[in-house]
């Protein structure tokens, strides 16, 4: 679900008129990742085996010191085994990073 503050300009300044709407999406864009070097890795990965559903959660470092920096998710992927099956059927999504909970970035 998608988030939408709309805002009305102030009546009677010489810069907006009465009619206009502001709306400002709350919503981040879509992260595009095809390389484990995009982003310089500051993202998640949770694979997902297709075979049994086995899911488990990945950093792309790691996967990085294993098949190299500049591979492609797709190439990564095909090389990916599951560790409860042991069939080659690896999907990947990218999750963007996550503040940790009860984080502020204010100072106390």
């Amino acid at each position: 679900m998608i988030a939408v503050i709309q805002c009305s300009p102030a009546v009677g300044t010489g810069w907006t008129s009465s009619s206009a709407l502001a709306t400002i999406l709350l919503m981040s864009p879509p992260i595009r990742i095809e390389r484990l070097s995009d982003e310089f890795g500051q993202y998640s990965l949770v694979l997902t085996c297709s075979a049994c559903r086995y899911e488990r959660e990945a950093m792309p470092h790691a996967l990085g010191r294993i098949c190299g920096w500049d591979a492609k998710l797709e190439d990564v992927a095909r090389r990916l085994r599951c560790s409860k099956c042991g069939r080659k059927q690896c999907v990947i999504r990218v999750v963007p990073p996550r503040k940790p909970r009860g984080y502020s970035s204010l100072p106390k």
